[in-house]
C-alpha cells in the first residue's frame, strides 16, 4: 500500500499562548510516538492536514512524515490514530501520529462502501445504513482502503451484518460479526395515512350523530 507524504517540524512544549500562535500562523501541534520512536512533539501544516482528511480515509491511510532537522534524515512511516476538531467551528486543534512497524500487525478502523441495489428498495423498501466502519487486523501493507459490502440479495426485512462481509487475504475484521451494517425496511408512511383517514371518518361521523341526536330533543 502506497503512503502518502507529510513534512513537518520539532516543536518546543510551551505556554497555551504559544499553541495559540501557532494556529494563526495555519499549523497545528502535534506528537509523533511509537516503540522506536518515544515520543516526539512536533506540528504540521492544517492546510497539509486537510487535504489529507478531505481525500483519505485517515483511519486506513499510511502516512510518510518527514520531520526537518532530524539526524537519520529519514521519514518516519506513521498512521494518524486521532484528531481534535474545536467542537464549534469544527477547525483542526490537534493530531496524534503512530509509528508503524511493517512486520506488526496493528488494528485500525476500515471504511464500509455499499455496493449494489437492494431488491427490497426496488419493491418500495427503505434503506437503514447502521454501520460505518468496521475494526481490522493486519498487516500495514495489507491495510485495505475499504471494505464493500454488497446490498444487491437484501429484500424487505432482511439485513447485512459484519459476518457476511468479505476480508480480503491477510486481513482479519475483529468487530462483532452480528452487527448490523444496512438493513431494508418496510415503508410506514401508507399505514400512517390510512390510520389518520380512519380517524378523521370516525370524528366525522361522531359529530354527525350528535348532531342528529340534538335535533331529536329539540
Amino acid at each position: 500500500m502506497k503512503s502518502i507524504e507529510l513534512s513537518a517540524q520539532k516543536r518546543e512544549c510551551g505556554p497555551k499562548r504559544n499553541v495559540l500562535s501557532l494556529r494563526r500562523r495555519g499549523m497545528i501541534p502535534a506528537v509523533l510516538y511509537g516503540k522506536e520512536v518515544g515520543n516526539i512533539t512536533i506540528q504540521v501544516s492544517t492546510k497539509d492536514m486537510e487535504a489529507i482528511i478531505a481525500t483519505h480515509s485517515i483511519g486506513s491511510t499510511l502516512i510518510s512524515l518527514d520531520i526537518a532537522g532530524e539526524e537519520n534524515n529519514e521519514p518516519y512511516l506513521v498512521m494518524c490514530r486521532e484528531l481534535q476538531r474545536d467542537p464549534l467551528r469544527r477547525d483542526l486543534l490537534h493530531a496524534d501520529f503512530f509509528q508503524v512497524v511493517l512486520t506488526e500487525e496493528i488494528e485500525t478502523e476500515a471504511p464500509v462502501l455499499l455496493v449494489g441495489e437492494a431488491a427490497g428498495i426496488k419493491e418500495g423498501g427503505i434503506l437503514q445504513h447502521m454501520l460505518r466502519t468496521v475494526t481490522v487486523s493486519c498487516l500495514p501493507t495489507r491495510m485495505p482502503d475499504r471494505l464493500e459490502a454488497d446490498l444487491s440479495a437484501l429484500n424487505i426485512g432482511e439485513q447485512l451484518t459484519v459476518g457476511d462481509l468479505e476480508a480480503p487475504e491477510g486481513v482479519k475484521i475483529i468487530s462483532d460479526p452480528d452487527s448490523v451494517i444496512a438493513l431494508v425496511v418496510a415503508p410506514v408512511y401508507e399505514e400512517e395515512e390510512e390510520e389518520e383517514e380512519e380517524s378523521e371518518g370516525e370524528a366525522v361521523g361522531g359529530a354527525a350523530a350528535a348532531e342528529g341526536a340534538e335535533e331529536q330533543e329539540e
